[in-house]
């Protein structure tokens, strides 16, 4: 049997908590107290459209990252 170095969990675990945030800010109650309106517009667009927008690049930013904090061994 092959052994390998233990590697650190906390990037998965920060990873996940991470997505979680991002995940209750687009579901009740997060997008309930903040982001479910309309006014004011941002670049045009109702607040709570940028709102979703903007919360999805945060999590695909966070995926980026995540992935540039994986060692190699962790990307397959």
């Amino acid at each position: 049997m092959i052994r390998r170095e233990q590697e650190p969990a906390w990037p998965r675990v920060a990873f996940a908590c991470y997505l979680g945030v991002c995940a209750c800010a687009l579901v009740w109650p997060g997008y309930a107290l903040a982001g479910d309106r309309i006014e004011p517009f941002v670049l045009g667009l109702p607040f709570a459209f940028a709102w979703t927008i903007g919360w999805v690049l945060a999590a695909f930013l966070g995926l980026l990252v995540f992935h540039g904090l994986a060692g190699p061994k962790d990307r397959g």
